[in-house]
């Protein structure tokens, strides 16, 4: 294994091998460990900050990983969403963390999955939240309810410089945009959720992911398309897919897909709720996945 340094601090970045990856951790210091996959398009590993107050009441400690090229992160080539479990078993060491659970929000359940499958000896349960079933036909792409999803899949595959270009250009949205934007992920529930510290953080979520750029979020669409590289059928721990009633990013027709890719999991709908899920049920996120 290559050499790994600790981090000094909470939110800062780690060292494994010569690339630097971002790791912040919320909820409880030396609580039991939950490791969370931040969503897709422009998050980063500071989207976890909407299950703080749920890791301090359920005595979690939430580690969550800045991807490739992402937040803090350096670039680095990974082919495929199968490779992201080596990272985090690499993180886990480090942490002296053994076993853990694992959950991952919209574009991040791609990447909990695969660390069920490929560390079946640590990885003790697994969530998925308002996650992404595989992508791997046109129709596929359509049923995504985000126009910048449908456009950036392909367009990362087949022309990774227009997907630059798009990117660039949601990096230089003001914030009076965003701050508009956001709302419109929601539902009902979360929507009413959703005071003006929520917002605040989510705009700061959207700002950390691209501090270096686009380069890793369009990488991150080029790995959506196509064969994941995960064997859904070596996931065998407990999986609890967490879906909004009223999510129209990743609708309920994904998450039946889903379902019926992991015959043992269980598909919890939650009523009157969009994209923003955690905001409604991240409690029940946590105790669903405590030891």
């Amino acid at each position: 294994m290559p050499p790994i340094r600790p981090p000094e601090d909470p939110g800062s970045t780690v060292l494994i091998g010569s690339r630097r990856v971002g790791v912040w951790r919320f909820g409880v210091a030396g609580g039991w460990p939950l490791v969370w996959n931040h969503g897709g398009l422009t998050s980063c590993g500071l989207d976890a900050t909407v299950m703080d107050a749920a890791g301090r009441r359920g005595g979690a400690e939430i580690i969550s990983i800045d991807r490739p090229g992402i937040g803090h992160s350096d670039a680095w080539s990974m082919s495929s969403i199968a490779q992201w479990p080596h990272i985090v078993e690499q993180v886990a060491n480090l942490l002296h963390v053994d076993d853990f659970a694992v959950a991952g929000w919209s574009g991040g359940g791609p990447y909990a999955l695969a660390c069920a499958a490929a560390l079946p000896q640590r990885v003790r349960a697994v969530a998925t939240v308002a996650g992404m079933a595989p992508v791997e036909r046109a129709r596929h792409i359509v049923e995504l309810g985000l126009w910048e999803d449908r456009v950036l899949i392909p367009t990362a595959r087949w022309a990774p410089w227009a997907a630059t270009a798009l990117l660039w250009l949601f990096r230089q949205a003001p914030d009076r945009l965003v701050r508009i934007e956001i709302p419109n992920l929601a539902g009902t529930k979360d929507r009413a959720a959703l005071d003006a510290s929520l917002l605040s953080s989510l705009l700061a979520v959207h700002r950390e992911a691209t501090r270096g750029g686009v380069s890793g979020i369009v990488d991150e669409y080029r790995r959506y398309y196509g064969s994941w590289g995960v064997d859904f059928g070596k996931i065998r721990q407990s999986v609890t897919i967490w879906q909004g009633e009223e999510d129209i990013l990743v609708p309920m027709s994904i998450a039946h897909r889903l379902a019926g890719l992991l015959p043992g999991s269980t598909l919890r709908v939650v009523p009157s709720t969009g994209h923003l899920l955690p905001l409604v049920v991240a409690d029940e996120i946590v105790d669903d996945l405590a030891p």
